[in-house]
């Protein structure tokens, strides 16, 4: 059902609002705290009221991951804009003693920047301005964003591997992939943008699991909490060797909570089952037809 867009900009604030706040003191204190690994679980924090933002707006056209999506675009702007004065000194060529250091500093930092604000630029326009149009235009930019955010990590990587803003880099660059799937394979982005007839579908009417589908699932959340615990333990053993550190059984803390949240991701991803001929004949002869027309 459509309603005016006052009401629908107003659901939006009120909900997006106090939870963009909590958010945000859980992700800046989670900046705060990369000079020491310790306070490196209010990451973890974080991501916990994510989910949360994701359950609890479920029902609402923009709600689900497509709330967490604005919070998490608008609320890395507003903490952007902290680092502001130190990027700004950092662009002044006359802080630099290796030019060449420098242009690559600037390539690495500044098409990042430029891209990240044309992408509040086209969300927040998508927001008020809901059509097919706008939605192509954000996945470009979404594109435009993986490529640049991949060229600054291997800039990063090559000439300034000791700067602990690249932990950053990374998260951008992964932001950047899953926001760009996100919004080409969604339904909910079609529903809500394009068709502008979102209704919600209740999780236990769209997701019916056989034996094979537990199997499947289960060997899926495994391999992802294992390939996600492997990376994280490894972040965390550079970070503390950077800081002169010895590891104790902390070091699995950060871990053990990511694997955990990717073993979750995974188990409630959709599953992609593979087409038989016979479906395929039936697709054609109608069947298929009828339930192109039921989902619809």
């Amino acid at each position: 059902m459509r309603c005016n867009s006052f009401k629908k900009i107003t659901e939006f604030y009120w909900v997006a609002a106090p939870m963009a706040m909590l958010t945000l003191l859980l992700t800046t204190d989670a900046l705060a705290a990369t000079s020491g690994t310790r306070n490196q679980s209010a990451a973890g924090g974080a991501l916990f009221v994510a989910f949360a933002i994701v359950y609890l707006s479920r029902r609402r056209a923009i709600g689900g991951w497509l709330l967490y999506f604005y919070i998490q675009l608008y609320s890395s702007f507003a903490i952007s804009l902290i680092f502001v004065p130190q990027v700004l000194t950092n662009l002044n060529p006359k802080q630099w003693d290796n030019s060449f250091l420098y242009v690559m500093f600037f390539l690495s930092v500044v098409p990042v920047i430029v891209v990240e604000f044309i992408e509040i630029i086209a969300a927040t326009k998508l927001l008020f301005r809901r059509n097919e149009q706008n939605v192509n235009f954000l996945k470009k930019i979404l594109v435009a964003l993986v490529a640049t955010s991949a060229i600054a990590l291997v800039i990063d990587i090559a000439y300034f591997s000791d700067d602990p803003a690249l932990f950053f880099d990374v998260l951008t660059l992964v932001f950047a992939i899953i926001w760009s799937l996100y919004f080409s394979k969604a339904r909910r982005v079609k529903l809500v943008f394009i068709d502008k007839n979102w209704i919600y579908i209740p999780h236990s009417q769209r997701r019916a699991l056989t034996v094979e589908d537990k199997k499947k699932l289960r060997k899926r959340a495994l391999i992802s909490a294992l390939v996600i615990f492997v990376l994280f333990l490894l972040w965390m053993g550079s970070a503390l060797k950077a800081e002169g550190k010895q590891p104790d059984f902390s070091i699995f803390t950060v871990p053990v909570f990511y694997a955990f949240v990717a073993a979750i991701i995974a188990w409630y991803l959709p599953i992609r089952k593979k087409k038989d001929k016979m479906s395929s004949v039936e697709e054609h002869t109608g069947k298929g037809g009828e339930e192109a027309n039921h989902d619809t």
